[in-house]
């Protein structure tokens, strides 16, 4: 798999995308492949009225052959992935020996593999500018969002649609597309969307010119981590006629009525307060005092600092539901013809979203690969990085092992891709089969079966 037709590095520089001063110029090795990674700190673009954020890690994308797309969950931002930013890519490249991959990751020079973060519109650094700019400066105003624009799932799911075809630009190899929490949700929705849409033109082109076409399109999304995916968002209905719709009193489009604004503010800065934050994090967490430090509060708290932050919380708020749900979305991944590879890396001990969660997804997509971490709560690539990126990591190769003609027979074919993994892999100690172990698991296991027989 390659990225072929990719656009040159001058695509980043028309996104404004600026390298931080500690980032090496990427050399090249005797095979022109870039041997040192292009970290970009401050990337932005124009999409919607908003001056979109996203980091870049790993090797150069001009010469990338594999992209891993990391979206996070509500309010936070491409900060929680900073591990992964910096060594993933390497991680994915590095060389390995009977299974083991090699102590001096770093120092791989055949670097082919971009690692991305997003911001959310609306959350992290990605809020209304002015778009006539050249540098797309914010708009730090309370009605600054566009008029009738949604901060919904269904605007994130087109944002990162938009992210992946002229920003990330993977070509016919596809990216993979990684998750937490709200970023789960949106990521299986981006790929359910993508299937959908292959579905609807099955069912619609004729065959010769429109035949051939269809056989010679590519997905932006080959490859689909969960990252202890949240399997609901939003509370008001998406259907129009149903009465909850009716009679809620705001759709979401901006801007806010006062009336509706007015009463959010009375308790905004509580909310957004650094004890509440602490507060909110440490019940998510599995060691809430290790890994909730000053540093992350307040860059958690930083973006609700931006005056169209309560507008934007408002709309989040009232914002309709996908029309797509979870369980739907779930199920379009499952039936996908291509079999879209799916990994669950799931922290074992969130209290939000249970592994009953990641028990039922694996039940209903049975070719998913299922990591589970011990110790790890909500946010397994900020709370555990070593390991999500060994995870990660492992996934991936093994993908990629099932796209090329190898000499390890075990890696191509139908097999299973956890077949991948040797007993020597560091990621396999985390592999889980995902069955039920306590009697919530096993109750919510027999209700699904139940619901299927009737």
């Amino acid at each position: 798999r390659t990225s072929a037709g990719r656009a040159s590095p001058a695509r980043v520089a028309r996104a404004s995308a600026r390298a931080s001063a500690s980032s090496l110029d990427a050399s090249t090795s005797r095979v022109g492949v870039a041997s040192t990674s292009s970290r970009v700190r401050d990337g932005a673009y124009a999409w919607r009225g908003h001056r979109v954020h996203f980091e870049r890690g790993g090797c150069d994308p001009a010469v990338a052959t594999k992209h891993v797309v990391f979206l996070h969950g509500f309010g936070v931002g491409t900060f929680h992935y900073e591990r992964q930013l910096d060594h993933l890519g390497a991680l994915v490249d590095a060389e390995t020996n009977d299974g083991k991959t090699t102590a001096n990751a770093n120092a791989n020079t055949n670097a082919t593999t971009c690692v991305w973060a997003l911001d959310f519109v609306g959350q992290g650094a990605s809020w209304p500018c002015d778009a006539n700019a050249s540098s797309f400066p914010y708009v730090d105003e309370e009605g600054a969002a566009p008029e009738g624009f949604r901060y919904s799932v269904d605007t994130w799911r087109d944002q990162v649609l938009y992210f992946l075809t002229e920003i990330v630009q993977p070509g016919p190899a596809g990216a993979y597309l990684a998750g937490n929490s709200l970023g789960g949700y949106v990521a299986a929705l981006v790929a359910a969307t993508e299937i959908l849409s292959e579905t609807r033109e099955e069912e619609s082109y004729n065959e010769t010119a429109d035949s051939r076409k269809k056989k010679s399109k590519r997905r932006l999304v080959h490859g689909l981590v969960l990252l202890n995916a949240t399997p609901f968002w939003a509370f008001v209905p998406s259907d129009e006629k149903s009465l909850a719709r009716r009679v809620t009193p705001w759709d979401g489009k901006t801007p806010a009525p006062r009336w509706i604004q007015k009463p959010f503010e009375t308790y905004w800065d509580a909310f957004r307060s650094e004890a509440n934050v602490k507060g909110l994090l440490s019940l998510v967490y599995g060691d809430g005092k290790k890994m909730v430090d000053e540093r992350l509060v307040r860059d958690i708290i930083a973006p609700t600092d931006r005056k169209p932050a309560l507008t934007a919380f408002c709309s989040v708020v009232f914002s309709p539901k996908s029309e797509v749900n979870f369980d739907e979305i779930t199920r379009v991944i499952r039936d996908d013809k291509q079999k879209m590879p799916v990994a669950l890396v799931y922290g074992r001990d969130d209290p939000w979203v249970v592994p009953l969660w990641g028990q039922r997804m694996k039940r209903a997509v049975p070719r998913a690969t299922y990591y589970e971490l011990p110790g790890v709560g909500h946010c397994p690539a900020h709370e555990a990085p070593e390991e999500t990126n060994v995870c990660v990591a492992a996934f991936v190769r093994a993908c990629e092992a099932t796209d090329v003609d190898v000499a390890d027979e075990s890696l191509v074919g139908e097999k299973s891709i956890e077949s991948a993994f040797a007993s020597g892999d560091a990621a396999a100690r985390f592999l889980v089969d995902g069955a039920p172990r306590n009697v919530f698991e096993k109750l919510a296991a027999w209700r699904e079966t139940r619901t299927v027989e009737t």
